[in-house]
């Protein structure tokens, strides 16, 4: 019995490590975009804030820290730098944002905001490796 339960725990151990790790990396390829991001492409508030929004985002770890990173981040892109449909969906993409509850919904979340980048508002290298971060996004 007393193997088992041993079992058990580092079986959830396992299993909750997992589940750090892809949300960890999902923190990881939300930095990944907007390093890329051209810094015309962002309101000049986004200088002074970026450093701390680095910061947490890389230590989320939880959906709702994630998509409120995600939030801010989309808050300070300019409107020139996204397609003209996005402000047509960025009212219901934030409430989609604010009830995400996992990693799908995270991750899906934050494709669609990066499919609604402008080619214009990214630099040369993003555009060399996005397919590479997609499938990372993707959990692929």
């Amino acid at each position: 019995m007393k193997q088992l339960a041993t079992l058990l725990i580092v079986t959830m151990a396992v299993g909750l490590t997992a589940n750090a790790a892809r949300a960890a990396s999902l923190n990881k390829e939300l930095v990944d975009l907007e390093s890329h991001i051209k810094w015309s492409a962002v309101d000049s508030e986004w200088k002074n804030l970026r450093p701390d929004w680095v910061t947490t985002t890389a230590t989320c770890d939880s959906a709702a820290c994630f998509m409120a990173q995600l939030l801010v981040l989309e808050g300070h892109v300019k409107w020139k730098a996204v397609d003209s449909a996005w402000k047509t969906r960025r009212s219901g993409w934030i409430n989609d944002c604010k009830g995400a509850t996992n990693r799908a919904e995270a991750a899906n979340l934050l494709l669609e905001f990066e499919q609604n980048v402008r080619w214009q508002a990214v630099d040369e290298a993003w555009k060399a490796g996005r397919d590479g971060w997609i499938a990372r996004v993707k959990g692929e």
